[in-house]
């Protein structure tokens, strides 16, 4: 494990996992070395500061997305705006404020990650031009009925997934302009495609996280609630209960979509409670680990897979990330 405090003890957001980006609170991107370098990589180490602070949004970061390269990475908040930054030279590049409320996701979309794709609390998708100095989006989505509160663009079916409050989540094709909802009934706050595009998962404020057939909206597996019972194969009963009822909790596939991974609240009456990150089998839907954050960590809030390091990371809400290979 290698824990990462992130400056500020105020709760991390979101988190790409190449070099180690987390959005917080404390209205800044803090960049910080993620994997050692060191000959043994299974040893557990300490970073005791970040190696790169980004500040410009007024409000706090909602959500960050990296580009393919490395190169840039977009940010946005509760000030409204859309951040495109330089990460070597520290500076933003780009500044859009077509929204009317907070931004609350965000994605990188088109060739050479030209495209910047946005989500907001006034319930539209504004998709951004990188390339052009207008300040206007070159196409906007209205159809959700709350706030949209995830994203995740899919660029070998071109398309964009979108989960919001009303409890839908929507794929928009851009190459052929059409659009598929799926309803859920209850408020959506994280989704995510599968590496072929076929699969969506999707997080609800019911304490449930449901794999769902992109083509005919099809349950596949459903995780969480009863199923955090479930004996595992190794004969493990685990104690924790995977809990989200109140807040935004991401989740994604990991270990080439075998395995999905996702955070969790706390028991609220019991002070002593501790949040944990989850685990599950994608196939028989049975709980491999649960990963306890440690001492006063009531939410991990957000999670990051990193496939070619084979290590995954989770945001916790008291401004910590914990890394484990």
């Amino acid at each position: 494990m290698v824990r990462i405090p992130a400056g500020n003890p105020q709760p991390a957001r979101s988190l790409m996992l190449t070099s180690l980006r987390t959005c917080e609170r404390d209205r800044a991107v803090h960049l910080s070395r993620a994997i050692p370098n060191s000959s043994n990589a299974s040893s557990a180490v300490e970073t005791t500061s970040p190696i790169q602070k980004y500040e410009a949004h007024g409000y706090s970061v909602l959500d960050v997305a990296v580009t393919a390269d490395n190169a840039r990475f977009a940010s946005v908040g509760g000030d409204r705006l859309v951040f495109l930054w330089d990460v070597e030279q520290g500076g933003t590049v780009r500044r859009w404020s077509g929204h009317n409320a907070r931004v609350e996701a965000v994605q990188f979309a088109g060739d050479g990650d030209s495209v910047v794709v946005s989500g907001s609390a006034d319930t539209t998708i504004n998709v951004w031009d990188t390339r052009s100095n207008s300040h206007k989006p070159i196409q906007t989505l209205a159809e959700a009925g709350d706030t949209v509160s995830s994203l995740h663009v899919h660029m070998g079916t071109y398309s964009i997934a979108s989960g919001s409050y009303d409890g839908r989540a929507r794929v928009y094709d851009v190459r052929m302009g059409r659009t598929t909802v799926d309803m859920l009934a209850h408020p959506v706050t994280s989704i995510r495609c599968s590496a072929d595009g076929n699969v969506l998962l999707v997080s609800t404020l019911d304490g449930r996280i449901r794999m769902l057939d992109r083509s005919d909206g099809k349950l596949l597996k459903a995780f969480g609630n009863d199923d955090s019972l479930k004996q595992s194969s190794a004969g493990i009963q685990p104690k924790p209960l995977y809990r989200n009822s109140e807040l935004r909790i991401r989740s994604v596939f990991a270990q080439g979509d075998a395995v999905v991974l996702s955070g969790s609240e706390s028991e609220k009456e019991d002070r002593g409670a501790e949040a944990s990150v989850f685990a599950w089998d994608v196939l028989s839907g049975e709980v491999l680990a649960t990963v306890p954050a440690g001492k006063g960590v009531k939410v991990v809030s957000c999670v990051a897979w990193n496939e070619k390091g084979r290590c995954w990371a989770g945001g916790c809400s008291d401004g910590s990330v914990k890394i484990y290979r």
